[in-house]
C-alpha cells in the first residue's frame, strides 16, 4: 500500500472507521505475526500479542506521528509487548509439528525433505537467538529476521545508528558462534556408535 493510501486510511481510522481500520490491519497483520513470532517462538503468544497491539493502536491513532511509516509504529508496539512479555515470564519455546503424510511421490518426499530442514532450521535460530542479550536479540530479529531497514529498527527500538551496528554486529558474531557449536555437536553425536 502506498504512503497516501495508508495516511488515507490511518485517518479514517482515527475519525473511528472501522472498515478503514480492518483495512489497515489486513495489510500489516502477516507483518505484525511475523515478528511477534520470532520474539516468541510460539503462535499463540504471538497471536495474543498481536491482538493487544492491534487495540493500543487502535486507541492511540490520534497520537500516531505521520513522519513514520505505520509498520514501524506497529512493529515499535509488538515489540515492546515481546519484550515485556519475555521480562515477565519464563515460557519454554516450543516446536510445532509438521503433518507429513506418508503417501508421498520421491519429488514430493525431496520437497518435503526441504520443507523440513529449512523449519528445522528456522526453528534451530529461534532457539539460539534466545541466548542473545535482550538487545541484541530485538536488534538480530528486526533487521535480519524481519530485514527492517537500519532507520526503522533504530526507531523501533530508540537505539542510535552506531548502537545498532554494535549489538548487531555481536548478535551475528555469537550467532555463528551458536550455529557452529549446535552444527559441530551434531555432527559428533552422529559419528559416536553409542548414540
Amino acid at each position: 500500500m502506498d504512503k497516501d493510501s495508508e495516511q488515507a486510511l490511518i485517518n479514517q481510522s482515527a475519525k473511528g472507521d472501522a472498515i478503514a481500520f480492518r483495512r489497515l490491519v489486513e495489510d500489516s497483520q502477516n507483518f505484525a505475526l511475523s515478528i511477534a513470532y520470532k520474539f516468541l517462538n510460539n503462535m499463540a503468544d504471538a497471536e495474543d500479542i498481536v491482538q493487544e497491539a492491534y487495540i493500543r493502536v487502535w486507541k492511540n491513532l490520534h497520537r500516531y506521528d505521520h513522519d513514520f511509516r505505520f509498520k514501524t509504529w506497529l512493529g515499535k508496539i509488538i515489540t515492546n509487548l515481546c519484550l515485556d512479555t519475555k521480562k515477565s515470564s519464563y515460557r519454554k519455546m516450543l516446536i510445532n509439528p509438521v503433518d507429513v503424510t506418508t503417501t508421498q511421490s520421491a519429488s514430493d518426499a525431496n520437497e518435503t525433505g526441504r520443507q523440513l530442514e529449512h523449519e528445522e532450521l528456522k526453528e534451530i535460530i529461534h532457539k539460539l537467538a534466545a541466548s542473545l542479550t535482550e538487545k541484541q536479540r530485538a536488534v538480530f530479529i528486526l533487521r535480519d529476521l524481519q530485514q527492517l531497514e537500519p532507520d526503522e529498527v533504530c526507531t523501533i527500538l530508540a537505539m542510535s545508528a552506531g548502537n545498532l551496528k554494535s549489538n548487531l554486529y555481536y548478535a551475528r558474531m555469537k550467532m555463528k558462534n551458536l550455529l557452529e557449536e549446535y552444527y559441530n555437536e551434531k555432527k559428533r553425536l552422529s559419528m559416536d556408535p553409542t548414540h
